[in-house]
C-alpha cells in the first residue's frame, strides 16, 4: 500500500507503524501461525488474501485460527483490526467496503466462520458474482429504473473482450509446472509447499476474471496442475485429508478441460492415497476405472497401483497380470506434470513391491536391489526411500524372514528421507518396525531395537498400516 494513501483499517495502520510492508507481514503471520490450525498443522495465508484484510475487502471475519493469530500478533481483536482505522466496525459489518455480514463468526460458533482463505475457488468466483450481482441492482435502485439490456449486454461483451489474462503471469505458471515435473523428485517437500501455493493462488485468481475460450482453457489447466502438485505435497507430508481437498479440485479442473493427463495423475493419487489408508478394493477400482483411454505417461504408473492393490486383495493373478501391463508400457519420455514416471526404475520399484505383498521375498528382493541401482546417485528421495522400503519388506515376506535385514533396509529409507520432509515415508518405516517388535523373537535384537530410537514414539499397528 503506498504510504501517501490512507489507511483503510487498523490492520493497515499497524503495519505501517511498525514499518512492514504487506509482503513482510504474510511471513511474520506465517511464521506466528506455525502448529497453529488443526490437530497442530501450520496453518498460512497468501499475499494476496492479507491485501484483502489489510483493504478491509472481506465479506466477514476469517477462520477463528486466522482471528487468533492476529489477535497474538497487533494486541487488538480481529474484528477492531479487520474494521476501520478510528473506531470499532459498526456491528454486523465491516465498513471498509460496505459489505453487510450479519455477524461475525468467532470461536464460540455462533456463527459460521467465513469461507476466506480456506474457501473452495468454486465459493470464491460464487462469492464474485453474488457482489456484481448485489452491486448492479444497489445502482439500479439508485437510479430508480433498470439498466438498458442492450447497454448492459454491450458492458459485459466489452468486458470479456478485455478480460484476457497477463500473457506474461500465465506464462510464468506454465513454465513453473514443467520446471517442478522435472525438480519435484529432488527437491526437499517443504521447500515447495509455498510456492506451489503461491503459484495455485495465482492461477485460480485468473480463472475468478471473465477469462473465456481458448484463454480459459489454459488458465483451468494450469489451475488444476497446480492444485495437483499442491494435494501431492501433502500427500508425501502425510496430511490426507489436504490432500484429498486439493486432489479433487484438481479432478474438478481436469473434467472440465477434458485433460487426460490431469484427469489420470489426480487418480493415481487418489488411488495411492486410499491403499496407504488400508482401504485395498477402493485403490484397486480407482486405478482400474481410470485405465481405459489413459495417457501414455499415466497408463504404465495405474497398472503398478492396481497390481500392489490387487496384490493385497488376494488376487494374485490379476496382480501379475497388472505388472505385464506396466511392463509393456514403460514410460520412455521426458517426465511431464504429474507423478513420478514408470520408468525402467520406477518398474522394477513397482515389481518389488508387490512381489513382496504376494509373499514372494526372494523374486523382490531382486527387483529392489535393481532399481537401488538403477535410482543410485539420482537424487530421486521418494523413489529410493520407497525402494529401500520395499527391500524391508522382502526381506519379511519370505519362507525365513530376516528381520535384521529388513530394519537395516528401513534405517536406509530413514536415511534418504532425512531432511527431506517425508512424512509417509517416516509413517510407513514406523509401521514395518511395529510388525518387527510385534514379533517377541525379534525384539532383542539390536538392529530392531536400535532402530526404535529413529522413529516416532507410535501408537500399535492398526488395519489400515502398510507394512
Amino acid at each position: 500500500m503506498p504510504q501517501d494513501d490512507p489507511p483503510r483499517t487498523l490492520l493497515a495502520l499497524r503495519l505501517r507503524e511498525r514499518g512492514l510492508t504487506v509482503e513482510r507481514f504474510v511471513k511474520e503471520f506465517n511464521k506466528a501461525a506455525r502448529r497453529a490450525g488443526p490437530d497442530s498443522r501450520d496453518h498460512a495465508i497468501s499475499y494476496r488474501q492479507a491485501t484483502r484484510w489489510v483493504s478491509g475487502n472481506i465479506p466477514s471475519l476469517p477462520y477463528p485460527v486466522s482471528c487468533r493469530v492476529l489477535e497474538a500478533m497487533f494486541g487488538d481483536d480481529a474484528a477492531t483490526l479487520l474494521g476501520p482505522p478510528d473506531g470499532p466496525p459498526r456491528a454486523g459489518s465491516i465498513p471498509a467496503n460496505g459489505t453487510t455480514t450479519g455477524r461475525f463468526a468467532g470461536d464460540d460458533g455462533t456463527a459460521p466462520p467465513a469461507e476466506d482463505e480456506e474457501a473452495i475457488p468454486t465459493r470464491r468466483r460464487d462469492l464474485l458474482n453474488a457482489g456484481v450481482i448485489a452491486a448492479t441492482a444497489a445502482t439500479a435502485a439508485t437510479a430508480g429504473a433498470l439498466v438498458d439490456p442492450a447497454a448492459r449486454a454491450a458492458s459485459i461483451s466489452r468486458a470479456i473482450a478485455t478480460s484476457t489474462p497477463d500473457p506474461l503471469t500465465l506464462a510464468q505458471l506454465q513454465h513453473g509446472i514443467h520446471r517442478l515435473a522435472t525438480l519435484y523428485a529432488v527437491t526437499p517437500h517443504a521447500e515447495l509447499v509455498a510456492p506451489v501455493e503461491h503459484a495455485w493462488d495465482e492461477a485460480e485468481a485468473l480463472l475468478e476474471t471473465r477469462v473465456s475460450g481458448t484463454a480459459r482453457r489454459d488458465v483451468e489447466l494450469v489451475a488444476g496442475q497446480w492444485a495437483y502438485y499442491r494435494g501431492q505435497l501433502a500427500f508425501d507430508l502425510g496430511d490426507d485429508p489436504t490432500a484429498l481437498t486439493f486432489l479433487v479440485l484438481a479432478g474438478q479442473h481436469a473434467d472440465a478441460v477434458g485433460d487426460t493427463l490431469l484427469a489420470g495423475s489426480v487418480a493415481v493419487m487418489r488411488s495411492a492415497v486410499s491403499f496407504f489408508a488400508g482401504d485395498y478394493r477402493t485403490a484397486a477400482r480407482l486405478a482400474a476405472q481410470s485405465q481405459p483411454g489413459a495417457h501414455p505417461y499415466i497408463a504404465p504408473i495405474l497398472a503398478g497401483g492396481l497390481a500392489r492393490a490387487l496384490a493385497l486383495t488376494g488376487d494374485t493373478d490379476g496382480a501379475l497380470d497388472a505388472l505385464r501391463t506396466m511392463q509393456n508400457t514403460i514410460w520412455t519420455g521426458e517426465p511431464l506434470p504429474g507423478p513420478d514416471a514408470i520408468d525402467e526404475e520406477g518398474c522394477e520399484l513397482f515389481t518389488a513391491v508387490t512381489l513382496g505383498y504376494l509373499g514372494l521375498g526372494k523374486k523382490s528382493e531382486k527387483h529392489a536391489r535393481t532399481a537401488l541401482t538403477l535410482l543410485g546417485g539420482s537424487g530421486r528421495h521418494v523413489a529410493l526411500a520407497g525402494t529401500h522400503l520395499a527391500l524391508a519388506r522382502a526381506f519379511l515376506r519370505r519362507s525365513k524372514p530376516e528381520p535384521e535385514q529388513a530394519a537395516g533396509a528401513i534405517q536406509d529409507a530413514l536415511a534418504v528421507a532425512a531432511g527431506k520432509d517425508h512424512g509417509a515415508t517416516t509413517h510407513r518405516a514406523a509401521a514395518i518396525w511395529r510388525h518387527l517388535h510385534a514379533n517377541p523373537g525379534w525384539t532383542h535384537l539390536p538392529a530392531v531395537r536400535d532402530l526404535a530410537d529413529q522413529l516416532p514414539a507410535g501408537r500399535a499397528l492398526s488395519p489400515g498400516d502398510v507394512i
